[in-house]
């Protein structure tokens, strides 16, 4: 068995943790675009291109991930709870 304890109350807070970090995601700008645009090189600029690409559609579907559970975390009981005790 674990000994991990964890209340109600640290899921909620985890949940609006992660609501924080996805704003924070979604509000960051793409570095790589910046740079592509600096690019001389049109093959660099092309490889840069593509891992600006890569990037947006892999920082996509981590927000999704971490709005999802946010909101799963967030919503674990409702705000009007009494505080939690630690469960086994």
């Amino acid at each position: 068995m674990s000994d991990l304890r964890v209340t109600v109350d640290d899921v909620r807070e985890l949940g609006e943790r992660l609501r924080f970090i996805a704003a924070e995601f979604d509000d960051s700008q793409s570095i790589a675009d910046d740079y592509a645009e600096q690019m001389g090189h049109d093959d660099l600029r092309h490889e840069v291109e593509q891992f600006a690409a890569n990037r947006k559609h892999q920082r996509r579907k981590l927000m999704r991930s971490l709005q999802e559970f946010a909101e799963v975390a967030a919503s674990s009981s409702p705000a009007s709870a009494p505080p939690s005790e630690p469960t086994p």
